[in-house]
């Protein structure tokens, strides 16, 4: 028993005599398919064989093709016979093939790639590119540049019409090399021809970021570095870490604020603004050597691995609040904290207060420090004790006590204090209206705000 595997070429005569000397020795020969001119050449010459095209219309996904290939030259290498997988263009570009490499004593037979015949004849450079067949559909990302061949239908044309249009969008240049031609249009024409074909092919060059249309998150990086050259912007190039520190904080409030309004748009901005803001600190690493993207990408996804311990591991969380408490678990296992003190003063000082108290009194909590007072009278206590010294310290110690209290009751002193801002100025408004519509004034003489508030909403 013995299997070769085949790359019959481009164009007749592509094949080599050492490759033509396994066909005609062969006990049985499949062709991936026999619609191209370099299977011509077997036909000329005598040399039997049978065809996966049938494969093709019954396969409602590569995947399965793949599959149903695989299947089939595997079962006749066990019947001992001497078995030739052929394909055109290159082994190296079939995927069933790349696979049946692995098979113990297979012989392999490069042939001319059709990736590449395609590359030289755009003038292009071999060197880095994405290239598949237009049958593959798990593509999520690519390099440029991006070569689909096997292009043999309109149908398959206007999948990467819309995929190419949402990936780099629809005005962006493109090649599409259909009937010995090689055409230079824009996307949205990419299924607008006749004689798609098997010799059909795609081919995406790089663009420079004033001609894309659509973005990826390392064209970002890119114009980063752009801006912070020697020719870029004169204000990128003046920053630093500290001098754009406040601005993080900035973009994650109207990130917050974007979200509560619940207007995409704006959502979509803002974090943007706030990814932006992590990209100009990545840069900054990198520019200096300390570290980079690929480096900060790793740290987050080991991260979210080693604490989802109840997914990627062997605990267990059947609720929202098991998860939290094994991430916390595993949290302060990477840190390494060594006690109650580490653990609470890990909780970074620049937190607003309200929230970094919240979070002081619920780590305190976990770390079985015994939870404070937090009754009706000691609140009174702690007020009255303020309203008599009126010092700093009784101000801070009821403040405190106020939030944890709140926190106790499952709710966030930071955000129910917003919401009563929020309603507060909505009073506000609705009395000085009310006013002004009484007197023609808005001036305020001591007004109780609750009761006016109630008295103008009375029926």
């Amino acid at each position: 028993m013995s299997l070769t595997l085949i790359g019959l070429g481009i164009d007749r005569g592509d094949l080599s005599f050492a490759a033509f000397d396994a066909l005609k020795g062969a006990d049985v020969v499949f062709l991936r398919t026999e619609n191209t001119r370099s299977a011509t050449f077997l036909k000329e010459n005598g040399i039997k064989y049978s065809s996966f095209d049938s494969f093709y219309v019954k396969s409602r996904t590569f995947l399965s093709l793949e599959k149903k290939i695989i299947s089939c030259v595997k079962k006749e290498t066990k019947t001992g016979k001497n078995v030739v997988y052929a394909v055109d263009g290159a082994v190296s570009e079939d995927r069933a093939a790349a696979t049946l490499a692995h098979l113990k004593g297979v012989k392999i037979f490069e042939g001319a790639s059709k990736v590449g015949n395609a590359l030289s004849r755009c003038g292009l450079n071999a060197n880095g590119y994405t290239a598949l067949s237009a049958y593959q559909n798990e593509l999520r990302d690519f390099s440029f540049p991006l070569v689909v061949f096997d292009l043999d239908s309109r149908i398959l044309a206007s999948k990467w019409k819309l995929f190419l249009a949402d990936k780099i969008g629809e005005e962006l240049p493109v090649k599409l090399l259909i009937g010995g031609d090689i055409k230079k249009i824009p996307v949205y024409e990419i299924d607008r021809f006749d004689g798609y074909d098997y010799s059909t092919v795609l081919i995406v060059e790089k663009p420079s970021l004033t001609e894309k249309e659509r973005f990826k998150v390392e064209d970002l990086f890119d114009i980063l570095y752009v801006l912070r050259s020697p020719d870029g912007c004169p204000w990128d190039k003046a920053q630093s870490p500290e001098t754009i520190l406040k601005n993080m904080i900035e973009e994650a409030y109207e990130l917050v604020d974007a979200v509560k309004s619940g207007d995409d748009d704006k959502v979509r901005e803002e974090i943007g603004d706030v990814l932006m803001q992590a990209a100009f600190h990545t840069v900054f690493a990198e520019e200096r050597g300390a570290f980079d993207r690929t480096d900060v990408v790793t740290e987050l996804c080991r991260k979210l691995i080693s604490r989802h311990t109840h997914v990627f591991g062997k605990d267990k969380a059947t609720d929202g609040a098991a998860a939290l408490e094994v991430w916390d678990k595993n949290k302060q296992k990477e840190k390494g904290f060594e006690g109650a003190f580490d653990y609470v003063s890990a909780i970074p000082k620049v937190f607003p207060a309200c929230m970094r108290a919240e979070k002081t009194f619920k780590r305190s909590n976990k770390s079985g420090i015994i939870l404070p007072d937090l009754s009706a009278d000691k609140i009174s206590e702690l007020a009255a004790k303020y309203l008599a010294e009126k010092k700093e310290e009784a101000a801070g110690k009821l403040l405190y006590y106020v939030v944890s209290l709140v926190a106790a009751g499952g709710l966030s002193a930071e955000e129910t204090l917003a919401a009563f801002i929020d309603g507060y100025l909505k009073k506000m408004n609705a009395v000085e209206s009310a006013f002004k519509k009484g007197n023609g004034k808005a001036i305020f003489d001591r007004v109780d705000l609750e009761k006016a508030y109630d008295e103008i909403k009375k029926p």
